[in-house]
């Protein structure tokens, strides 16, 4: 796990870089990205053109992820898209919702590096940055963003190693994929869902 203070310099770092790099793939401009989109036709976003892309059915809209990298986990972009909870109709009631199902569903316990709020094109975002460990006991990096529009909560989940050593780049390209998201015009709105148990709250 890196040190507090180490975090917070990546953390400021990262974003400084994404700024600067985000038009060139969110624009789909460069020969090195492709735009791909989900199974539904809710949206699309760019990725590296070497990325394997799925389209998972359920809540699980689209997974990409990067090639193999020996015994080292891939890199990955989860875009979830599901009609919203009741109760959830903001972009910060969205990522609560998120980390309470990481941790009261898939049981993964995660170390806050940073939260707040955040634009992601033209919507209003809230991001949640976190490390934790996957089951072979690597360290991860994730930075988690929360829309919500059409009646729709979007939520895209860049992960990468945790090692100091590279972090820079690999979060930089995952905010890049992040930045590159659009809807489709073609995406309905959806019914709410009234979900039996509320983030926090019990049934």
């Amino acid at each position: 796990m890196l040190p507090l203070r180490v975090r917070t310099v990546l953390s400021s770092c990262i974003g400084i870089a994404v700024g600067l790099t985000l038009p060139a793939l969110a624009g789909g401009a460069t020969e090195s990205a492709r735009t791909v989109r989900d199974a539904g036709s809710q949206f699309t976003i760019s990725v590296p053109a070497p990325w394997h892309v799925q389209s998972p059915s359920g809540g699980m809209a689209l997974r990409a992820t990067s090639p193999a990298a020996g015994a080292d986990l891939p890199d990955s972009m989860d875009v979830m898209a599901r009609g919203a909870p009741f109760g959830v109709n903001t972009p910060q009631a969205c990522e609560r919702m998120a980390e309470w199902v990481m941790q009261h569903v898939v049981h993964i316990a995660v170390t806050t590096i940073s939260t707040g709020p955040a634009t992601l094109g033209e919507f209003a975002a809230y991001e949640h940055t976190y490390t934790w460990k996957a089951d072979t006991g690597e360290s991860r990096w994730s930075r988690q963003v929360c829309v919500v529009q059409q009646r729709k909560v979007f939520v895209l989940t860049g992960t990468t190693a945790s090692a100091a050593s590279g972090l820079l780049g690999r979060a930089a390209m995952l905010m890049q994929i992040v930045g590159s998201f659009h809807l489709t015009a073609s995406a309905a709105p959806a019914t709410p869902i009234l979900s039996p148990s509320t983030p926090g709250g019990g049934s």
